[in-house]
C-alpha cells in the first residue's frame, strides 16, 4: 500500500467515484435545464438515461439529485422494483419530501399547504394501510387525486407538487432508478401522467429523470407508443481511453501519486473503459503499489486481483443464477465476445430452430442478463460477461 496515502478508489454499485469523468456533457445539459426551470417556473421535457450495468447510471442520478437539493428543489427519488407497485413507492417518497417541506421555511410550508391534502387523497387510494403522519391534522382534498385511476391521480398529485413548488419559487425533481423493473401497467400510468403535465400551456416546474438498462426505451414505448417522442433519451456508454485515464490520474494526483504511462495503458486496455472495473483496478493497483509512482508491475498484480473480485462478485453470481438452458444460450452468445449476437447464429450454434430458443431468450431478457440492441440481435447487459464465460471455459 502507498505510504500514508488513503485509497481514493471506490468500486461498488452506486458508489460515488473520486472523479466523475466522461459525464460532463450530460451534467452540463442537466444544469442548464435546472436553471431554465428555475427561471421560467415551467417544466421541461422528461429525461431517460439508459446504459449497461455498471456504467454509472445510478451515480449520475444521485449526482443530479444532489445538484437539485443544492439548488433548493424538492427531490423525490426511488428505485423501481418488480415486487412492489410503483405507486406505493411514489407515495412513500412523496411523503418523505412533504415531511421535509413541512419543516422548511414559512414560505415553503404555506406554498405546500394544499398539497398535503392532495397527498392524503392520493395516499388513501394508493396505500390505505400506510402510516403517514405530518404532526398535524390533514384532511383529504375532495375530488383531487382520488379517482382510483392511477394515471389521473398521479398527474393531479404531481401537478399539485409542481404548483406548490412554483409558489415557493423552486422546482420538483422526480428521479426513478431501474425504471425497467416497474410493472408495465404502472409505466403506462406514469407515461400518461407525464404526458398530461407536458401538454399544459404552462407546465409545472417538475423535472422527471428515469434511468435503466438499454431495454428501457423499448419498455416505455411498449407501455405507451408516444413515449418514443415524449422523452429526451440519452445513453451512457463505457469511458473513452482519455476519460479512463483521467478517472485514474485525477484522484491519484490529489494524493501526490503518479502513474507510469505503461501502467495507465494496461488498465485502460484491460478494463475497456468499463467504469465499475476501472474503479476495481484503481483500488487494487493502489493497494499493491509500494511507492508514489505506480508502475507496470503494480498494474499487472492489481488488475489480477481486481479481475478476481469482479469475477466472484459480478459475473459468477449472474452465471450461477441462470438455468442450464440459459447458460447454454449465453455460451453461444459469448462466441461473439462483447459484440451483439445475431439470434439466427445463436440458434445455429445450438443446433436448433429459432422458434425453439425463444423461451430461454425471453427469460434472459426478463432477468436483465441480455437485451435487444436492435432487431434480430442480442447483447449482454454487463460488459465483459462474454470474456468471463470464455475465460472460465463454461
Amino acid at each position: 500500500m502507498i505510504l500514508n496515502a488513503p485509497n481514493p478508489f471506490r468500486p461498488g454499485a452506486g458508489r460515488v467515484p473520486p472523479e466523475l469523468t466522461g459525464r460532463s456533457n450530460v451534467l452540463a445539459d442537466y444544469t442548464a435545464v435546472l436553471g431554465s426551470v428555475a427561471s421560467s417556473g415551467e417544466g421541461e421535457r422528461p429525461w431517460i438515461i439508459s446504459g449497461l450495468r455498471g456504467v454509472g447510471k445510478t451515480v449520475l442520478l444521485n449526482q443530479c439529485g444532489r445538484d437539485a437539493i443544492d439548488a433548493g428543489w424538492i427531490v423525490i427519488k426511488l428505485e423501481a422494483s418488480s415486487s412492489q407497485p410503483l405507486a406505493v413507492q411514489l407515495a412513500k417518497e412523496i411523503y418523505v419530501a412533504l415531511r421535509k417541506a413541512a419543516t422548511a421555511s414559512e414560505k415553503v410550508r404555506k406554498a405546500f399547504k394544499g398539497t398535503f391534502a392532495v397527498f392524503r387523497s392520493f395516499q388513501i387510494k394508493i396505500d390505505p394501510n400506510g402510516a403517514y403522519g405530518f404532526g398535524f391534522d390533514v384532511q383529504p382534498a375532495a375530488g383531487k387525486a382520488d379517482s382510483g385511476q392511477l394515471s389521473t391521480d398521479l398527474a393531479e398529485m404531481l401537478e399539485s407538487l409542481g404548483l406548490a413548488a412554483r409558489a415557493a419559487g423552486t422546482g420538483v425533481l422526480l428521479a426513478i432508478d431501474e425504471l425497467q423493473e416497474a410493472p408495465t401497467a404502472d409505466l403506462e400510468a406514469m407515461n400518461v401522467a407525464l404526458h398530461q403535465l407536458g401538454q399544459d400551456l404552462r407546465p409545472v416546474p417538475l423535472m422527471f429523470l428515469g434511468t435503466g438498462l438499454p431495454s428501457l426505451p423499448a419498455v416505455l414505448a411498449k407501455a405507451s407508443s408516444y413515449a418514443e417522442r415524449m422523452y429526451l433519451y440519452q445513453t451512457l456508454d463505457v469511458l473513452s481511453p482519455e476519460d479512463t485515464k483521467e478517472a485514474l490520474l485525477a484522484p491519484s494526483q490529489r494524493e501526490r501519486v503518479t502513474w507510469s504511462t505503461g501502467a495507465l495503458d494496461m488498465v485502460q486496455d484491460v478494463s475497456g473503459g468499463y467504469p465499475y472495473f476501472v474503479q476495481a483496478c484503481g483500488k487494487h493497483v493502489w493497494d499493491v503499489a509500494a511507492s508514489r509512482t505506480i508502475d507496470v508491475d503494480d498494474a499487472r498484480i492489481g488488475i489480477g486481483r481486481a479481475r478476481d473480485e469482479v469475477d466472484a462478485g459480478l459475473y459468477k453470481s449472474r452465471w450461477e443464477r441462470a438455468t442450464s438452458a440459459q447458460q447454454e444460450f449465453m455460451k453461444a452468445m459469448a462466441q461473439d465476445n462483447d459484440a451483439p449476437s445475431l439470434v439466427s447464429e445463436i440458434a445455429a450454434r445450438l443446433g436448433r430452430a429459432q422458434t425453439a430458443i425463444s423461451a430461454p431468450r425471453q427469460s434472459l431478457i426478463q432477468s436483465g442478463l441480455v437485451y435487444t440492441p436492435r432487431r434480430g440481435y442480442l447483447a449482454f447487459t454487463v460488459p465483459g460477461m462474454a470474456d468471463y464465460i470464455n475465460r472460465h471455459g463454461h
